[in-house]
């Protein structure tokens, strides 16, 4: 879930994605349409790199918090 992005840039990310290898798209033929998106082995392999940044990116908010609290 990411706020503030339209339909159109996720699909359009999704869709990139989904070239690239890292995500896997199925789709159910029903009414209404459903589309369901889902890591490939290769986009699993990623997800270290994600949460590391992650990670990093909450040590630098606190960071900024802490300086700008001086």
């Amino acid at each position: 879930y990411i706020r503030g992005i339209s339909d159109k840039t996720r699909s359009s990310t999704l869709k990139e994605l989904e070239a690239d290898g890292l995500v896997h798209r199925e789709e159910y033929p029903q009414i209404p349409p459903k589309v369901e998106y889902s890591l490939t082995d290769m986009g699993k392999k990623f997800r270290p790199v994600i949460e590391a940044l992650q990670h990093w990116g909450q040590e630098y908010i606190d960071y900024l918090k802490s300086v700008n609290a001086d």
